[in-house]
């Protein structure tokens, strides 16, 4: 064989054993820990004005043909706006759908939110509702284009400590998230944390850009060392999880770590040198094998998360060991106070005896 041809061969065989090894701690790592447990229609937060002013008829009239509109749209987009004014008592109204949705399930989160809207909202000038997997916003007064990096809604997992490597994971994550991209919706897995960023489309790329940054900024200030956290501005949200503690709904699509060094401008070559892998490894029981490794560096790395766990259990066994020390040694002391007290009560008796004795000898004359 040609000796260039040969080596080619080689590089090509050894890259296709990375790729493998690779796609089975990927197809590990996704079966495992990032099972969803969010629904598209939970309720994440809604807003509701003061009732209508005037007009009332009119109004109620529009806003329920913006609905009509919203619902309509969904079906063929994840993102559109609305001016209803037919004569008066003008409506503006827009809807957003997760980016991962299908417009089948964008239709049903929209159709949910509206109803939602309706019981929640009656009457009311202007209504915003946030559910897992869409958002409606209405008013009478435009907003459409106008930024809006007020904090509607925050949310915070419990606190993993100063856990440097897992925090580490959490900045990368987010700064990958909030990178200059162009993109309104955007996910990533970076290890064991997810997430998940996205704007309101009728914001500008700038503007998108500018309330993510602020969303990030403000998620890891007030939840910190949280082992999830979730931050809603009033155009935008963006939020992390470790998946071994909260998954997040949609994660999981694409890989930080592989984008960030180059992974997606050689996506094309990946997925030809993939599928010859899967022929060969399938054939030969390679797949197997790093299926089975995957497995075990897996198990290795629960034992240790077990190990972390009983550790701080035993220290915290200890400082309540330490604590009941305390408690006994203050006990103690206050026996003594005690036992002091009552010796001086009782020295304070026999003067006072004595005191009596020497007045009643002196009214006598016998002293």
């Amino acid at each position: 064989m040609n000796q260039p041809l040969f080596m080619l061969y080689i590089q090509g065989c050894s890259l296709m054993m990375k790729q493998a090894i690779y796609l089975s701690f990927a197809l590990v790592s996704l079966v495992i820990p990032f099972l969803s447990v969010f629904a598209k229609e939970s309720i994440v937060y809604f807003e509701c004005s003061q009732l209508y002013s005037i007009s009332t008829k009119a109004y109620e009239s529009n806003v329920n043909t913006l609905f009509t509109s919203l619902i309509s749209s969904a079906s063929i987009s994840s993102f559109n706006k609305f001016e209803i004014s037919p004569q008066s008592d003008v409506v503006y109204g827009l809807f957003q759908c997760r980016g991962d949705l299908s417009y089948h399930d964008c239709k049903d989160c929209v159709e949910n939110s509206v109803s939602q809207l309706k019981k929640t909202c009656p009457k009311s000038t202007s209504g915003t509702i946030q559910l897992e997997g869409c958002f409606i916003k209405y008013d009478n007064t435009s907003f459409f284009g106008v930024e809006d990096k007020l904090k509607v809604f925050k949310r915070c997992g419990p606190s993993i400590g100063y856990n440097s490597d897992t925090l580490t994971r959490i900045d990368d994550a987010l700064a990958y998230l909030v990178g200059k991209t162009g993109q309104y919706f955007r996910v990533g897995v970076l290890g064991s944390v997810q997430g998940m960023m996205q704007c309101v489309q009728d914001l500008n790329v700038t503007d998108c850009e500018d309330c993510v940054l602020e969303a990030r900024g403000r998620v890891r200030s007030e939840c910190e060392t949280s082992t999830w956290g979730d931050m809603y501005l009033g155009k935008c949200y963006i939020r992390y999880a470790d998946g071994s503690f909260r998954p997040v709904k949609g994660i999981g699509v694409v890989n930080i770590n592989e984008d960030l060094h180059g992974g997606t401008r050689k996506s094309k070559n990946i997925k030809k040198v993939v599928g010859i892998v899967f022929g060969i490894l399938l054939g030969t029981g390679v797949l197997g094998f790093t299926l089975s490794v995957s497995v075990k560096v897996y198990r290795i790395r629960v034992k240790k998360e077990v190990t972390i766990v009983r550790q701080k259990v035993e220290e915290v066994q200890r400082e309540a060991h330490a604590a009941r020390e305390e408690a006994k040694a203050a006990q103690e002391e206050v026996k003594i106070a005690r036992r002091e007290s009552e010796s001086q009560k009782l020295q304070i008796d026999t003067l006072s005896r004595q005191r009596d004795w020497y007045k009643s000898m002196s009214s006598t004359g016998r002293v």
